[in-house]
């Protein structure tokens, strides 16, 4: 079994640490996906990983932008795992 596999068996999620334009992109995917989805299980799975690129994304544009990271007063990018709903 590869690796890949093994992750989805068990339900882990990695997200890549790509670019931000990346990460946005495959939010939007996600999100274009859901608008045409009408199976709940599959709308559960495309809402997490919308949510989930866009927290890795917004991670990434405040580790890269160092007047935005945290430790300045800034609250982190990353708030929360589950997703909204």
């Amino acid at each position: 079994m590869a690796v890949a596999d093994l992750r989805i068996a068990i339900g882990v999620v990695v997200l890549e640490w790509r670019s931000a334009t990346y990460h946005r992109a495959a939010a939007a995917r996600a999100r274009r996906l859901l608008s045409e989805t009408t199976t709940r299980g599959l709308k559960e799975h495309l809402t997490q990983a919308a949510v989930g690129h866009e927290q890795v994304a917004a991670a990434i544009e405040t580790a890269s932008d160092p007047t935005r990271a945290e430790g300045r007063g800034e609250p982190s990018a990353i708030t929360s795992t589950k997703p909204p709903g």
